[in-house]
């Protein structure tokens, strides 16, 4: 696997690394997300945690993947802007197994609030209304 960075920029705002890399991998399927947290961090002297892989796209039959990539200088400022769903995506498999159950189980409780019981709806008795029929008469009679 070999990485080739094809931009990169420095983002002072959200205080990251905002780098499109491509890599080759060569009798190999697409690389992991670990993998490549692996790879970048060894790069550029970060520890994996500061490392997020947002995108990896291999198109049929190539042998490069494109990689959108994030890195952040300190884990806080990551934690509070990286999105819960790809901070999920990067942990070990088995915590992010328990994660998503307890995400699920929370889901499960918003869905069932209790709800109290309605009452029956009276019905009113209906206003008897005249016909309207009647007024035509009067005005054919008229001419």
């Amino acid at each position: 696997m070999e990485l080739k960075v094809k931009q990169e920029e420095y983002n002072a705002l959200l205080k990251r690394k905002e780098i499109r890399a491509e890599v080759e991998h060569d009798q190999a399927g697409t690389p992991s997300r670990s993998d490549l947290r692996k790879a970048v961090a060894s790069k550029y002297g970060v520890k994996p945690e500061s490392v997020y892989v947002v995108e990896v796209q291999t198109k049929t039959g190539s042998q490069n993947a494109h990689c959108q990539v994030q890195v952040y200088d300190d884990r806080e400022s990551a934690q509070r802007i990286v999105p819960k769903f790809v901070q999920t995506r990067h942990l070990p498999p088995e915590e992010r197994k328990r994660v998503r159950e307890q995400q699920a189980k929370k889901a499960e409780a918003k869905q069932k609030p209790e709800k109290p019981k309605e009452k029956p709806k009276e019905e009113k008795p209906k206003q008897e209304t005249k016909a309207p029929t009647e007024a035509p008469k009067k005005e054919a009679e008229a001419k």
